[in-house]
């Protein structure tokens, strides 16, 4: 299994490690947002916003079927 195998696999199952790790991130950029710290806060919504992108992406590249074909016909 080489890297972009690992790739692939990463890029077709984006909502489910992306969704969870979203939620967590608003939760500690909220909590964080109220606690006045607000570096940590924004770096717990610059992940949060990144997990949405990616998620948009996925989207508009139309699932996991889709998105992994693109990689492979433009990357390997």
């Amino acid at each position: 299994m080489n890297f972009f195998d690992i790739f692939l696999f990463i890029v077709k199952y984006i909502p489910f490690w992306a969704t969870p790790m979203g939620l967590i991130a608003a939760h500690f950029a909220y909590l964080y947002w109220l606690k006045a710290y607000k570096e940590i806060a924004y770096f717990w919504a610059a992940i949060l916003l990144f997990c949405l992108t990616l998620i948009l992406i996925y989207l508009m590249m139309g699932g996991p079927d889709q998105i992994t074909r693109f990689f492979v016909q433009n990357f390997q």
